[in-house]
């Protein structure tokens, strides 16, 4: 299998200020690769590297999509390639579910502002893969956190992109929200053969035990592996200063991680 996502000694300083130290890691096409850590440990900034979205600051080592170095592609042709799903709870696009995802489509039209068959195709497909449909006419800020995750993600998928970043896509969520995103994201990743990237707090929603982890703490890199492997390393208790249960789903066999509360 080929990369499709690389870091080598990548850093990004801001106004002096370290923010990334030396990351270096590689996500294979098709794989899930968990990006966690404690508030501040830069796993925004990770995440907007791969999408040039850090236009202030400075940066060094290499950032590599589809092993060709990042630097090399247009945006536009970096759009193709990769789309973005940011948090429900952030700024709101001021469009209806369907206008959003047709302006998903920018990378993809043939002539700037003109869609043609097979963008209104793609955006049909994604509204039924994300069961959208019926919020195609209601405007973002009108739906609730869990439906606005899910246009997001519609239009991630209407850019036809292989490989996902997602932002917190659990967060804002209740808990029938965020497992269904969860279910979502890994039928999507098994179906479509997608490589998805996710920043995320939630540990109850890491990758399948032979996936990858990256843990962040302060900018600098903890760990990188699989999740089977993090309960053996005590790097949950070395990133965020605090004790974990490990266990076993009775059903799914898939690993939880509980934050052990504090004794009254």
């Amino acid at each position: 299998m080929s990369g499709a996502l690389s870091c080598d000694r990548y850093t990004f300083s801001f106004s002096g200020v370290p923010v990334l130290a030396e990351i270096s890691f590689s996500l294979e096409r098709g794989g899930s690769l968990s990006v966690i850590g404690p508030n501040g440990a830069g796993k925004t900034t990770l995440l907007k590297s791969f999408l040039r979205l850090q236009v202030t600051g400075r940066s060094g080592g290499g950032i590599s999509v589809l092993e060709r170095p990042l630097s090399s592609y247009s945006q536009r042709e970096l759009a193709r390639l990769v789309a973005y799903v940011p948090q429900a709870g952030g700024r709101i696009p001021p469009f209806t579910v369907l206008e959003f995802l047709r302006l998903s489509r920018y990378p993809r039209l043939s002539r700037p502002g003109i869609p043609g068959a097979a963008d209104r195709q793609a955006v049909e497909m994604a509204l039924a893969l994300t069961g959208t449909a019926g919020l195609a006419g209601r405007r973002l800020d009108t739906l609730s956190g869990g439906e606005r995750q899910k246009a997001y993600l519609a239009a991630a998928l209407a850019q036809e992109a292989d490989i996902l970043l997602l932002d917190e896509p659990a967060s804002f969520l209740d808990p029938k929200h965020a497992a269904e995103m969860a279910a979502l994201l890994r039928r999507l990743k098994r179906e479509r053969r997608l490589t998805l990237l996710v920043v995320t707090h939630d540990l109850h929603h890491l990758p399948d035990a032979g996936e990858q982890v990256l843990v962040l703490r302060q900018g600098k890199q903890l760990y990188f592996g699989p999740a089977s492997a993090l309960a053996e390393e005590g790097v949950l208790e070395a990133a965020f200063e605090h004790t974990f249960t490990y266990l076993r789903h009775p059903r799914t066999g898939r690993p939880i991680i509980l934050a052990d509360q504090p004794q009254p």
